[in-house]
């Protein structure tokens, strides 16, 4: 009889264990599942708050000298390829794009705005070919150049690749070296100051008449997401 007792004691022990634990698993889980949308949520406001950043630091390039009107907004589509030659933004006429505004992110100059429809409008970024941006050094604002994928540079494919731009200088006796910062200069439609990247490498043509100049841009041109729309300089 004891045995028996025994028996059923220790199995009833068993089942509100098991009752228990039950329960104590469901909360875990419930708790789990309550700290991965605590996590998702925080990542989400982490996203918010870099992009927001961003585009601050892309207002800074052009607020201190232009207070032109400006647009936040995505990148909606793009060119079929690894990289952003041309690109759909979110925002047309309607939300006050006009042609030929600039277009920065927070790593710098991404390229120029060329159709406006009412509320979409089509950009080309720095690696088209039909771009072409004045540029100057940060150490000396009298050494200028043009960066234009136009370039007769040799091997400009394999730059191309690598996703680096490439230009020359005005003169071929500016000193240029590699790790010299590039900013567009002030002429033309774009602002001055705003950054485009550094000299990769420095390029002598044969003669001696040309010095070509290969540019790492600050932005990365295989992934733009959100971007800051900036009128054009007045050059009328």
């Amino acid at each position: 009889l004891n045995s028996g007792f025994t028996f059923l004691r220790d199995n009833f022990k068993d089942i509100i264990n098991y009752k228990s634990n039950s329960k104590k698993l469901e909360s875990l889980q419930d708790e789990n599942e309550k700290l991965k949308e605590e996590v998702i949520a925080l990542n989400n406001k982490l996203d918010d708050v870099q992009s927001l950043d961003s585009l601050k630091k892309a207002l800074n390039y052009i607020d201190e000298k232009y207070q032109a009107k400006s647009i936040s907004t995505s990148v909606v589509g793009k060119n079929d390829g690894n990289w952003y030659d041309s690109f759909v933004i979110g925002a047309g006429r309607k939300q006050g794009v006009k042609d030929d505004s600039i277009v920065i992110n927070g790593n710098g100059l991404v390229g120029i705005v060329y159709e406006v429809s009412d509320n979409y409008s089509k950009a080309i970024s720095l690696l088209d070919t039909k771009s072409s941006v004045s540029f100057k050094l940060l150490k000396d604002s009298n050494l200028k150049g043009v960066i234009t994928q136009n370039s007769t540079l040799d091997d400009k494919e394999n730059y191309k690749n690598k996703g680096y731009l490439y230009g020359y200088m005005f003169d071929s006796s500016y000193n240029v070296l590699p790790g010299d910062v590039v900013t567009t200069s002030g002429l033309g439609l774009y602002p001055e100051g705003i950054p485009i990247g550094e000299v990769d490498k420095v390029i002598d043509d044969k003669n001696k008449s040309m010095k070509f100049v290969v540019v790492k841009p600050y932005v990365n041109f295989k992934n733009i997401d959100d971007v800051t729309i900036v009128e054009p300089r007045n050059i009328g």
